[in-house]
């Protein structure tokens, strides 16, 4: 009875043990949104919202698995990127596609993919080396095997690369439309052609801020407060959701007794192995530490590597670091097997339009005149800098080397196999034309078959402790930022700051694969100290020293910036009275300590007055152009501090055309350049976009 009654005492615990075992069982056979959905959270957690309408969590997470199923995204942050990038595309854009009709119905789909027009999308995503027939001939054979794969994964993962072909195809629709929407007309094309045409000259005084002490002027804490109500909601003050960390970092790394002890012991295998006359047995017992791996010669460029070929068949090497690795290692044998490479260098000349026949024989007869140059004794890589449009390899003059077929576009690819060495001639490819010179050849090399037993050189476990315990004990004793400040300054620890981090960013100012710090940071309060987190061999601590929400900054975020412009506002204030007692220019430089200086051919285009130091000065070149030459301005309160000019020539005018026909193409070409993301982004701050991603 005794134990009845103690059943009965606790048999509230037995039934929420048994709930627990049933929500354990059910998180087994049913997927998390599911179980989440159960518990009444499901859609109700969201990651987002756009113009009112909920992202959750689960729609996200499924578009991120999915991509992440078909895509091999370099890092976590380009995919998340992407992908959120894509949900907000589709929730501003979808009601615009429909409205103007867009749509990719199956024959341009297939045309896209793989007919006379393939996408810009397919293009960069799916043809990196090339649309050649091959290769179109390659992706409707996989695309054609996905879709009939009905049992497999096979269609699934053809639904998934249609959905995201479609979505960025109507995309790029769209940004066309938008484009070819812009036009410059001939009144603007004018206007262009005068207001970079017409000139004047003008004599000027001018003091810059930055020149003028701050002492000058008198800025109290209520000034910059009432500069701060004045303008903060200036768009260059519009907050970002955003936070600010600082951080050091506490090295996990081997100490001098781990490496030596790592020595002694690869050292203790280094001369055993040199005793075994047959050592097949005892290589078969270093489970877990023997690598074989074979080496060409060419590609021998560490010392130990180095070493190894010095030493030559059968003799051991080491123990020598490399890479973090303690090596000992012998060359079992030397052959000589096929290696069929080129190297050249090249200069590319990028076509618009490669179909342009016009253009092609233009740039091929701008090759022939490079070649030509180069021959009369011109350096090439001094030309290639000049001319050559790869961005990847312009600044070395054009050098690939030792690449093997398969790996370059097929014409470029051709001329350096098919040539030899010295040729110098001119190639078309998709990109435009190469001006190709082979610089070598390989058909064989030298290649060492490789015996080696490594280790890892890390830390001991006493080592990894003892770092944890520095990185514990900082985080426990110096918990806010300005204890964590004057820690690390007293204990000689390099405090990195990290500014504007964004949510889901992996990578930050010297850290990568930081999403954790980044995760930390947008859910901790201002002035927390992080506990330690390790990223690679070191131990990360963050303090977070700024928290930014979007839209309108609060006082102390941008308060260094407020009282800046304040005191820019008053210096200027001082001057504008102080000069405006002068009755000429002489006058009023003597009053501003400076001299009087002469601006040439200034232009309402440009806006800038050539040898005074400032960028941009549109009210200064406005009045140039308005006020009568011989007469002076008032005081001009400009970008970079105050001017007084007068104008010492009457305005040269422009040069009067029948046409303006290159203007108008000019002007349309820079309207339309971007047009398309600066309307998507002003459509992203209108729909009240909110990112709560963690």
């Amino acid at each position: 009875m005794a134990v009845l009654e103690k059943i009965r005492s606790v048999q509230w615990l037995l039934f929420l043990a048994l709930v627990l075992l049933g929500i354990g069982m059910i998180g087994f056979l049913v997927p998390f949104d599911a179980v989440q959905a159960l518990l009444g959270q499901g859609n109700s957690q969201s990651v987002g919202e756009v113009d009112g309408t909920s992202i959750s969590v689960v729609d996200y997470q499924t578009a991120l698995q999915t991509r992440r199923d078909l895509f091999n995204y370099t890092n976590n942050q380009s995919l998340e990127t992407e992908v959120w990038n894509d949900l907000i595309e589709k929730n501003i854009l979808t009601d615009d596609y429909m409205a103007l009709g867009l749509d990719v119905n199956q024959e341009e789909f297939d045309e896209i993919r793989f007919g006379e027009h393939i996408s810009p999308y397919m293009q960069r995503t799916f043809y990196q080396g090339g649309v050649t027939p091959e290769a179109k001939e390659n992706w409707r054979n996989t695309f054609s095997q996905m879709y009939n794969d009905e049992v497999g994964p096979g269609r699934k993962n053809y639904e998934g690369y249609a959905n995201v072909i479609v979505a960025k195809r109507l995309r790029e629709k769209y940004n066309t439309l938008v484009e070819r929407g812009i036009y410059a007309n001939t009144l603007e094309a004018k206007y262009e052609h005068t207001s970079g045409q017409e000139k004047v000259n003008i004599d000027y005084v001018f003091v810059k801020y930055d020149a003028i002490p701050d002492s000058v002027v008198t800025v109290s804490d209520s000034d910059v407060r009432a500069y701060y109500n004045q303008h903060k909601d200036d768009p260059e003050y519009r907050q970002q959701k955003g936070r600010n960390i600082e951080f050091i970092k506490i090295p996990v790394e081997a100490s001098q007794a781990d490496i030596d002890a790592i020595n002694a012991t690869q050292q203790a295998v280094a001369d055993e192995w040199r005793t075994l006359e047959d050592d097949s047995a005892w290589v078969a017992g270093q489970a877990g530490r023997y690598i074989a791996r074979s080496m060409k010669e060419k590609d021998a460029l560490t010392e130990g590597d180095k070493a190894l070929f010095a030493a030559g068949v059968g003799n051991v090497v080491g123990p020598y670091e490399d890479g973090g690795v303690s090596k000992v290692a012998k060359i079992v044998r030397i052959e000589e097997l096929p290696d069929s490479t080129v190297s050249c260098r090249h200069i590319l000349l990028k076509s618009e339009n490669k179909n342009d026949a016009a253009e092609i024989e233009m740039l091929t007869a701008r090759a022939d005149s490079i070649k030509r140059r180069y021959k009369a004794g011109e350096d090439w890589d001094d030309l290639c800098k000049r001319f050559s449009e790869d961005p990847g390899s312009a600044s070395n003059g054009g050098v690939y080397e030792n690449f093997p077929r398969g790996q370059m576009v097929k014409p470029f690819e051709n001329y350096c196999f098919d040539n030899p060495v010295g040729s110098i001639g001119a190639v078309e490819t998709n990109y435009g034309i190469h001006l190709i010179e082979v610089t070598g050849q390989q058909w064989t090399s030298s290649t060492a078959q490789i015996a080696e037993i490594s280790v890892p050189v890390e830390a001991s476990t006493a080592t990894k402790k003892g770092a944890y315990n520095s990185a514990s004990d900082f985080t426990i004793n110096f918990n806010n930022l300005e204890a964590f400040r004057a820690a690390a300054d007293t204990m000689g620890y390099a405090v990195t700051e990290a500014n504007n981090l964004r949510q889901g960013a992996s990578n930050i100012s010297t850290l990568r694969n930081a999403s954790e710090v980044v995760g930390w940071a947008f859910q901790s309060e201002l002035g927390e100290v992080s506990n330690p987190i390790l990223i690679g061999n070191e131990y990360v601590i963050a303090a977070l020293s700024k928290v930014m929400e979007p839209g309108t900054p609060p006082f102390e975020n941008v308060e260094e910036e407020m009282r800046e412009e304040a005191t820019k506002e008053a210096k200027a204030e001082y001057y504008l009275e102080k000069l405006a007692e002068a009755a000429n220019l002489d006058e009023a430089a003597q009053i501003a300590g400076v001299e009087v200086k002469t601006g040439r051919n200034i232009s309402l285009k440009n806006a800038t007055v050539p040898g005074s130091g400032a960028s941009q000065e549109p009210q200064v070149a406005g009045l140039a152009f308005a006020i009568p030459s011989g007469s002076m301005s008032l005081p001009i309160k400009g970008e970079a501090g105050v001017w007084v000019i007068a104008p010492t020539s009457d305005i040269i005018a422009a040069e009067e055309k029948d046409n303006y026909l290159d203007e108008q193409d000019q002007t349309t070409t820079r309207m339309r350049s971007g047009a398309a993301n600066r309307l998507f982004n002003a459509m992203k701050e209108g729909a009240d976009l909110s990112d709560d991603r963690q």
